[in-house]
């Protein structure tokens, strides 16, 4: 099963590091071409791109979602961390059941 990361300069070094492969994108024109590049790849079963590349191509990302076709895409956090809007797993059961299962934390 081979792993794929398209992000920043240094998340995928970090990346590297561990032994996946990696595309550097800057700006979105590169993103765009890396990720057709990627997912046209058929010896790539898994392809992570940070959150950055996911907002830079959206629409591309979409796209590949709804066709359900490898590789499978998975968003990861970058080395500075979560960009904030992603819900956590707590306000996602909390939005589908309408209840809490943990108490509610102080401010």
């Amino acid at each position: 099963m081979a792993y794929h990361i398209i992000g920043d300069q240094d998340t995928v070094l970090g990346y590297r590091f561990a032994g996946v492969s990696g595309d550097v994108v800057e700006d979105a024109e590169s993103a765009k071409t890396a990720f057709l590049h990627a997912t046209g790849d058929r010896s790539i079963s898994i392809l992570l791109i940070t959150e950055a590349v996911e907002d830079m191509i959206m629409d591309l990302v979409i796209q590949h979602r709804i066709s359900s076709q490898p590789p499978y895409l998975t968003v990861v956090q970058d080395i500075w961390g979560p960009k904030g809007k992603r819900k956590s797993l707590q306000e996602l059961i909390n939005e589908a059941v309408g209840i809490r299962i943990t108490p509610e934390e102080d401010d």
